[in-house]
């Protein structure tokens, strides 16, 4: 029997392997939704400003994904999934283009994987800008790098071309790419084997000019930060702060945070020496670390990897970075991967130790990855994700609040005002935790203990009409009339630009039968906000009640106009028309009730009934339908700082 020749092993499929790894890990992504900032995509249909920045790339794959899906989240976790595989597979194959065993390659490509910090770039839609950013610019390297590229007499390959295309997307996708070009000469400089310069100008060239187009993009939309202050720093961080935020990545590197979406930089902090020993110390380690193994192409070139992409995501005066965001740290985990990698080939150096060394990785994948399973559900939902941050930053208010206003968008108004005791038990004196208390005891029908947070809250802040105009409204459902027009005048005096203010001073005018004073601040506040029906409606009643009955008939066609569905607006328009002899009207609007609410009809027609009976005796007349109420509005904020909650009247 003739013996038949052993097929080689094909390493290329143990990247394959950690590919899969990295798609198998963030399969339970799939059934997630819209979480923190991804309600922007909702929001704007996945148009250009769904995200903030400069992410062109991003959006345009954001805009193909809204139509391929209908809105749904499934297309756009798949697609994060699918890139973070990719992904994967790429950083396989880098390593080993500088010089890796296949076994060693295996073993940094399934931690990149594996990685806890990941989750944030993969789970959370919105974390894609860094995730195709780097997917592309390994991509463009990897080109860029490839033996037909690289050949010995220069880089005249049409495959270039795909490298500078790779590469544009990469940075119109996220600013972390711009580094690329100083990658590439990185890794051709200190790789294994070493690629010379001469016959390389054309590739470096041609990557330069994509980086440097990508800022000028940046400058035309007007995305360069310049000196502008950085997000979540404490003032007078100074220089401090891009050095402090370099550990904190390094730091969530070796082991990982818990998630909290609200960090920051604190001004104790910043002033911290400890902390800035501690950051100091970290990088003559690392330094240490690559003198030490700087015989080792995955050390050399890891720690280029390693620094170069963190940059950008630093709080410097001319990038986006702000602080310790760890969906930035994507491609710079790259770099940590393969300094990972040449550790792991130093305990190991033997041939017959490979074994031990892929054993040994795979365990430190394995605890990489119970951490990322662990993490990826706090990114389910924004109730998950706000429980982490307060119990893993038990100090800060902030998260409580933010909680609060996820419970009361789900109208679990009890659940969020325990969220919003937790903050209050926090800081006492946080005007806008006792204004949420306001309302959601409003919401409750618990008018007195409403009362008692409200006045607290004006106590704290008395400069915002807001917090008047929310005391007034619960004064006047208490029946303390005098009290609620003194509170609803102040909320007037302090902000006469805003409807809602002039409407609740309307209603306590109102209240207290001053009749003609509440006819002007209804038309005030229909003259700053020509569609407000509360206001439109409670005019008409006004008029009606002061015996202009055909000037509340107009206005209450007006009211129809605003809300062709309120029963209540064609009830009054009807009665008013009957009042008047226009039996015409008052017929159509019966019979569109009739269709709209049946036993809404038959009231119409008792006091349709009650009006005839009244003709006959004219000494009586009848009451005016009563104003309307509407409860104070909750307006839930997104990742951006609560806005103020707009009070209505009675």
């Amino acid at each position: 029997m003739t013996d038949h020749a052993r097929t080689p092993f094909n390493p290329d499929i143990l990247g394959v392997l950690a590919a899969i790894a990295a798609a198998l890990l963030f399969i339970p992504a799939l059934q997630y939704g819209w979480v923190w900032d991804d309600t922007a995509l909702v929001n704007s249909h996945a148009t250009k400003d769904a995200i903030g920045g400069f992410h062109p790339a991003v959006s345009s794959l954001f805009r193909m994904e809204w139509l391929i899906g209908v809105g749904s989240p499934d297309i756009y976790h798949f697609t994060s999934i699918l890139l973070h595989a990719v992904a994967t597979w790429l950083v396989f194959r880098l390593i080993r283009g500088v010089g890796a065993t296949p076994g060693i390659a295996f073993v940094a490509a399934l931690l990149f994987a594996a990685h806890p910090i990941h989750v944030e770039a993969v789970a959370y839609v919105t974390g894609r800008p860094d995730l195709l950013a780097t997917v592309c610019a390994l991509g463009a390297l990897l080109i860029a790098r490839s033996a037909t590229v690289c050949a010995p007499d220069g880089c005249r390959s049409p495959w270039l071309y795909a490298a500078y295309t790779l590469l544009a997307v990469a940075v119109l996708s996220d600013e972390v790419a711009l580094v690329t070009p100083l990658l590439l000469i990185g890794l051709d400089r200190w790789g294994s084997p070493r690629v010379p310069t001469r016959g390389r100008t054309t590739a470096y060239v041609g990557f330069a000019a994509v980086a440097v187009a990508g800022i000028l993009a940046r400058i035309g939309a007007h995305q360069l930060r310049l000196n502008e202050p950085h997000e979540l720093l404490a003032p007078g961080a100074g220089p401090w702060a891009p050095i402090i935020a370099a550990y904190e990545y390094l730091r969530a590197m070796v082991v990982p945070y818990p998630l909290n979406a609200m960090r920051s930089l604190t001004v104790v902090e910043a002033a911290s020496w400890s902390l800035r020993l501690a950051a100091l110390a970290s990088f003559a380690v690392l330094g240490l670390i690559v003198w030490w193994r700087r015989h080792d192409p995955l050390a050399r070139t890891g720690a280029f990897l390693l620094a170069l992409p963190l940059l950008p995501a630093l709080p410097l005066p001319f990038t986006q970075g702000a602080y310790v965001e760890e969906r930035a740290a994507y491609f710079a985990s790259v770099g940590f991967c393969f300094l990972v990698g040449s550790l792991i080939s130093w305990i190991t150096p033997q041939r017959r130790a490979q074994t031990g060394a892929a054993i040994l990785g795979i365990l430190l994948a394995g605890v990489a990855a119970a951490g990322t399973m662990k993490r990826i559900p706090v990114w389910k939902d924004n109730v998950t994700l706000l429980a982490d941050a307060a119990r893993n930053d038990p100090k800060d208010p902030a998260p409580h609040l933010a909680l609060a206003d996820q419970y009361a968008s789900v109208a679990n108004y009890n659940a969020a005002l325990t969220s919003v005791g937790r903050a209050i038990a926090l800081d006492s004196t946080n005007a806008d935790a006792y204004h949420k208390r306001t309302l959601l005891l409003n919401r409750l029908g618990r008018y007195p203990e409403a009362e008692t947070a409200a006045r607290r809250t004006v106590k704290l802040s008395p400069e915002e009409s807001i917090y008047w105009a929310n005391l007034g409204d619960l004064l006047a459902r208490e029946g303390k009339n005098r009290e609620a027009l003194e509170a609803t005048r102040k909320a007037v005096a302090l902000d006469s630009t805003n409807a809602e203010n002039w409407y609740n001073f309307g209603v306590s005018l109102g209240a207290s039968d001053s009749v003609s004073q509440a006819i002007e601040a209804y038309r005030h506040a229909i003259a700053l906000n020509h569609g407000h029906f509360q206001a439109i409606n409670n005019l008409g009643t006004a008029l009606a009640s002061s015996g202009r009955m055909q000037e509340a008939r107009d206005v209450y066609m007006k009211a129809v106009q605003a809300q062709p569905n309120s029963v209540q607006a064609r009830m009054n328009l009807a009665l008013a028309s009957l009042r008047l002899g226009d039996t015409r009207t008052a017929s159509l609007e019966y019979s569109t009730i009739q269709k709209m609410d049946p036993a809404a009809a038959q009231q119409l027609l008792d006091a349709i009934k009650m009006i005839e009976a009244m003709k006959r005796r004219p000494t009586q007349r009848a009451a005016p339908p009563p104003p309307s109420r509407r409860l104070p509005s909750w307006t839930p904020p997104t990742s951006s700082p609560p806005g103020r909650t707009s009070g209505s009247g009675s």
